[in-house]
């Protein structure tokens, strides 16, 4: 039995391999007509029982469904990316074509989200960071109320907003102790070589290039390279911002490790209260991940387990919690703090 377009959007259980023994496909891809086309040039073992319609969310298969989509979207956005290395541009019509599958899940699945949380990796940091803001400023942009051509292209602007680090000593990008006022200065640069490296190419969209120059800048005028402030950031870069602090907090780092979803949110807000990001796209962004967790069981700073029973959408890293039989507004009581999940 062959692979056909009959099955494109179906998922395989297993993962293909070619009668010569070569890995095809891996378990958890969702067919396309791109996989259907290649499969034709090889000879592989194959057999209806390796295929599954949608997943249930709380199976495994959906995770690892979830897994595989990521993972291969990592490989082909570095396989893309090494271009850049040679100091020119990959096509941006493959760029697109790599994400856009996430990136209709991300639109279509209000769960999704909470499966690329799990299974996001930090192999290659500049690449994966780089495809982690695509998903999130993606996300970011449809709890905005964005339409779907501006929701593309926030994922376009989060791919290639930090590849002037690409462009940057590798020694400095890994240095796993503090910078030197130097090697933070070079570091700062990677906004300018992004947006000199990406101008060569003269049909981008200008917002990539304001996306890779400008993410740093903060509403205040605190930011790098050029101190703007409020209304001169434009508003997909604020978005941008939003995201890329995001996972940036709560991603391993060489010299920190990463802090988890109740250290990160708290972050964010303090920062949109010190009118550096948006308040008006850092909390509905952080209401909708702490609502992904309702019900979870998580450990207080005075040593007791509570569960988040609602979050609210003026303070949600705030949560009302229940303890034993007892329900706690965090927001009236500032001396107890979410300091992790109990598991």
């Amino acid at each position: 039995m062959k692979i056909s377009s009959n099955h494109i959007g179906k998922i395989l259980k297993n993962d293909i391999y070619s009668i010569s023994g070569n890995l095809l496909l891996k378990k958890g891809t969702v067919l396309n007509k791109n996989h259907v086309a290649n499969l034709q040039n090889h000879d592989y073992y194959f057999d209806h029982d390796f295929l599954l319609d949608e997943p249930h969310h709380l199976s495994k298969e959906y995770f690892h469904h979830v897994k595989a989509m990521y993972e291969t979207s990592v490989e082909s956005f570095q396989s893309i990316f090494t271009t850049l290395e040679n100091n020119s541009l990959p096509p941006l019509e493959d760029v697109h074509e790599m994400l856009s599958p996430i990136i209709d899940k991300l639109m279509d699945d209000p769960m999704f989200i909470r499966y690329i949380e799990q299974v996001k990796c930090y192999d290659n940091y500049t690449y994966t960071h780089s495809l982690n803001v695509g998903i999130y400023s993606s996300l970011i942009g449809k709890l905005q109320g964005l339409d779907k051509n501006n929701i593309r292209l926030l994922s376009q602007m989060g791919l290639f907003h930090d590849v002037g680090k690409l462009l940057i000593d590798k020694e400095i990008i890994q240095k796993p102790g503090r910078l030197t006022e130097k090697e933070w200065k070079e570091i700062q640069k990677h906004t300018t070589y992004g947006y000199e490296l990406l101008r060569k190419n003269k049909s981008i969209d200008p917002h990539i290039l304001q996306g890779a120059l400008l993410h740093h800048e903060r509403l205040d005028g605190s930011g790098y390279p050029t101190g703007i402030k409020h209304t001169k950031i434009p508003y997909l870069v604020q978005i941008l911002s939003v995201a890329d602090m995001y996972d940036a907090l709560s991603s391993e780092r060489s010299y920190r490790p990463k802090q988890n979803l109740f250290v990160t949110t708290k972050i964010l807000i303090q920062e949109a209260s010190f009118n550096r990001l948006n308040p008006a796209i850092v909390y509905p962004f952080v209401r909708y991940i702490l609502s992904n967790h309702l019900r979870e069981v998580v450990i207080l700073n005075n040593g007791q387990l509570a569960e988040i029973i609602f979050i609210h959408a003026d303070e949600p890293h705030l949560p009302i919690i229940k303890v034993d039989d007892h329900f706690i507004d965090l927001r009236k009581h500032k001396e107890l703090e979410i300091l992790d999940f109990a598991n």
